[in-house]
């Protein structure tokens, strides 16, 4: 199956390819600790993930045509609070203390 991938930061200078974004094919059922173990990153490199948009684990299961972002501790904190003046998270947020 072919997934997107996109690595934040240092993340793209710390894998073989040297890109931040590219696309990768993977055998059918892997989960994101699998991705990260075929870019050969640590585990402990990666403290944020993102599956089509939203936060995933280790352990989420990625399917074909998936877009997975990866992101290292350093720049985790900013784009948490970033993805969260998203216009969607904001409109939610609006709605749930009306």
């Amino acid at each position: 199956m072919k997934i997107a991938i996109l690595l934040g930061g240092p993340l793209r200078n710390e894998t073989e390819k040297k890109l931040q974004q590219f696309e990768i094919e993977l055998p059918p059922g892997c989960r994101v600790e699998d991705l990260v173990v075929q870019l050969g990153l640590p585990l402990d490199r990666v403290k944020m993930i993102m599956v089509n948009g939203r936060g995933a684990t280790l352990d989420t299961e990625i399917s074909e045509g998936d877009r997975v972002a990866l992101f290292p501790p350093e720049l985790a904190f900013n784009t948490f609070v970033s993805l969260g003046f998203r216009k969607e998270s904001v409109e939610k947020r609006e709605k749930q203390s009306a």
